[in-house]
């Protein structure tokens, strides 16, 4: 099964369909170079380890410019490593890209992380070696999924994606194929598993920038129970691995799992969420802000927006309206279309005190009170982001007719008019001095929030 094939998918997003990076090794006969990467096959094709309690699972892009710190986040798994609970696993491609630890290899691997306290090198079991893979490309984690659940049994399942993340615009990025995976991409490959193996994931955790955003979270409500993310940009060493993964403290996530279960006291998805949440929470200056959000809530959220959009559209106070939201907490650098990630609590707050229409008032108020019904738990760098509660939504006030970088093809725009609403806040009244300059609008970002170019196309 040729990795590249799209087979159905839309294709990956900036994407070179059937390009291959296989050049990077020049001194390899072509007939030996392993272009393809099997996964997903019948059930008597994989030989299944025994079942457990927990399976972590690692989507690492890794062929990019974080390369070095996705090993290590890899190589700090191994101080505590799987257990007679927990199945620890990692699906990561680095491509071409030179790296320091321990044996030099390039393109993709599956590990199976097992405890190792010698730093600097991956000494876990290699499950199997592939070729140049693209993971931005749906079907390569679609088969993965499919491949790690019937390898790895297990009563539940996280799926961490590490990579470069945008919010709304997507994530997991791959220099060999110039491509990158939109969120309704992610959704439907993780949804695809699912029809195959039976398994809905418990946690979807995304060590990438960005996306703990509503539209993120909406779009994902069906695919798995609770989504782990960060509002903000993370520190280029992602999550704190050291601690939430074992490290040197004994005050740390699956080690705390792990401890748990051996005393047979059960931690569920909603436990362990927390406990991410917490040990993040000590981490701060690598994760500024990261919330634990209840995906089978999300249509409470949803509906409150909607709400809300409804009595924008209806409004006459637009200023005020379009004043509150450039005055709340905001994400991305600085960086088009980053920095009108708004966080709805404050977004709303904001709109409490600053609009004259009593509709736009109460609506924002039910907004705040359906964020406290889903975000379950919720840290933030008191100092950088007093006023992060969790989720943030695209807000845009210089959006000029439309709002680009394939934010229409969310599911949350297509069932909401929050699209509507916000479109309606982009023209100023002749008050305001008329029309103000629009942002121009492009299918895509010119970089990763973090100012990392995007993948040439």
């Amino acid at each position: 099964m040729d990795i590249k094939a799209t087979n159905g998918y839309p294709e990956p997003i900036g994407s070179k369909v059937g390009a291959s990076n296989a050049s990077v090794k020049k001194e390899t006969p072509a007939a030996e170079v392993k272009d393809s990467v099997v996964l997903g096959g019948k059930v008597d094709d994989v030989q299944a380890k025994p079942h457990k309690k927990w399976l972590f699972l690692n989507y690492v892009a890794a062929d990019c410019n974080l390369t070095e710190y996705q090993l290590g986040n890899l190589d700090q798994q191994e101080m505590v490593g799987s257990d007679k609970n927990t199945h620890i696993a990692a699906f990561i491609d680095i491509g071409d890209k030179n790296n320091s630890f321990g044996e030099k290899w390039q393109d993709c691997r599956q590990y199976y992380i097992t405890k190792d306290s010698e730093q600097g090198k991956l000494s876990s079991e290699v499950v199997k070696e592939y070729g140049p893979t693209d993971m931005a490309s749906p079907k390569t984690l679609k088969d993965f999924l499919v491949d790690a659940v019937k390898r790895y049994p297990a009563d539940h399942v996280a799926l961490i994606l590490n990579d470069h993340g945008g919010g709304f615009t997507g994530a997991m990025s791959d220099d060999g194929s110039g491509g990158f995976m939109s969120v309704p991409q992610i959704r439907q490959a993780i949804d695809d598993a699912e029809k195959i193996t039976g398994k809905k994931l418990d946690i979807i955790g995304m060590d990438a920038c960005l996306m703990g955003e509503t539209e993120v979270a909406y779009e994902l409500k069906d695919s798995a129970k609770y989504l782990l993310a960060s509002e903000e940009s993370e520190g280029g060493a992602g999550w704190s691995y050291d601690s939430m993964l074992g490290g040197k403290t004994l005050s740390t996530s699956i080690q705390k799992l792990q401890k748990a279960l051996k005393s047979r006291i059960e931690v569920g998805p909603e436990e362990f969420s927390k406990i991410v949440v917490d040990i993040n929470r000590k981490h701060s200056q690598d994760i500024p802000t990261f919330s634990a959000t209840d995906l089978s809530k999300m249509n409470v959220l949803k509906d409150s927006v909607n709400t809300l959009a409804e009595a924008m559209l209806a409004s006459k106070d637009k200023a005020n309206i379009r004043s509150a939201i450039s005055k709340s907490e905001n994400y991305g650098s600085g960086y088009t279309p980053y920095k009108d990630l708004r966080d709805v609590v404050d977004m709303a707050n904001k709109m409490i005190e600053t609009s004259k229409d009593k509709a736009v008032k109460d609506a924002a108020k039910a907004l705040i009170e359906s964020v406290g019904t889903v975000v379950i738990d919720n840290e933030n760098d008191p100092e950088a982001h007093p006023e992060s509660h969790g989720l943030s939504i695209y807000a845009p006030t210089k959006a000029s007719g439309q709002l680009g970088y394939g934010y229409k093809e969310l599911s949350f725009p297509k069932d909401t008019k929050w699209d509507e609403a916000i479109l309606s806040l982009s023209k100023p009244t002749s008050e305001e001095g008329g029309s103000q300059p629009a942002e121009p609008v492009k299918d895509r970002p010119d970089t990763w929030p973090d100012g990392t170019p995007f993948p040439k196309k």
